[in-house]
């Protein structure tokens, strides 16, 4: 991760505002590299671990700040889920649930792959609200902004990602919300350019970091083996 000197503990480099801050643990980084492993697990895992992935989940119903983000994104991707185990349901092949339909039945085999499908997406849902609802929006965007660094090799400009991210953000939050959609699409840009900077709050990479990646890359192992 990104480490400043005590001469550019806040640097003005093209259009952002670095400000070195206490460091949090775990890391915004590794808290994304976690919710990835967790991704990958949630992904491989046979039916009996993926049981025991909800259970462990379940528990985040208890918190009130992580349940309101988990409802809010399951809310958002509910079609989403509707489609997957629709399309589940009539296009993989086997016994017709309701035989005297015929070609209209949907088989019992997509139903049971369309709602393991549909089950996974929600872990890994619930899992990215968890994130959300831990860390701060600053956080996150300089957490990809660290692990964006290896695509500098490739000329990828990540202060400017990261700036565009964090606008476009706080644009989409403070923006006054219009009735319908439509609205939305034929609303004229504002015409002021907005903040001329934005401003990371930097953290140093700890040891507690790097036990979370390693918790997780565990956890990965045990599921799939």
């Amino acid at each position: 991760m990104a480490r400043f000197t005590a001469a550019s503990r806040i640097g003005l480099v093209a259009g952002m505002k670095f400000v070195l801050t206490r460091p949090g643990c775990p890391h915004p980084a590794a808290r994304i590299l976690v919710w990835c492993a967790w991704a990958v697990a949630v992904e491989r895992a046979a039916v009996p671990q993926l049981s025991f992935l909800a259970a462990v989940l379940a528990t985040v119903f208890l918190f009130a700040p992580a349940r309101h983000e988990a409802w809010r994104l399951l809310r958002r991707t509910r079609w989403l889920m509707a489609v997957l185990l629709i399309t589940y349901a009539y296009t993989l092949p086997g016994t017709p649930l309701w035989p005297s339909l015929e070609w209209a039945s949907p088989t019992m085999e997509g139903l049971l792959q369309g709602t393991l499908r549909v089950s996974r997406l929600a872990l890994m849902i619930i899992g990215l609200a968890v994130l959300l609802a831990s860390t701060s929006r600053t956080r996150l965007i300089y957490g990809l902004y660290g692990l964006a660094r290896p695509l500098t090799w490739l000329g990828f400009d990540r202060r400017a990602f990261a700036v565009r991210l964090g606008l476009t953000l706080d644009y989409v939050e403070h923006a006054p919300k219009p009735a319908r959609w439509l609205d939305a699409l034929r609303a004229p840009l504002p015409d002021d350019a907005g903040p001329a900077t934005y401003t990371l709050h930097t953290e140093y990479w700890q040891a507690c970091d790097s036990a979370a990646i390693l918790a997780g890359l565990l956890g990965v192992w045990i599921v799939l083996v």
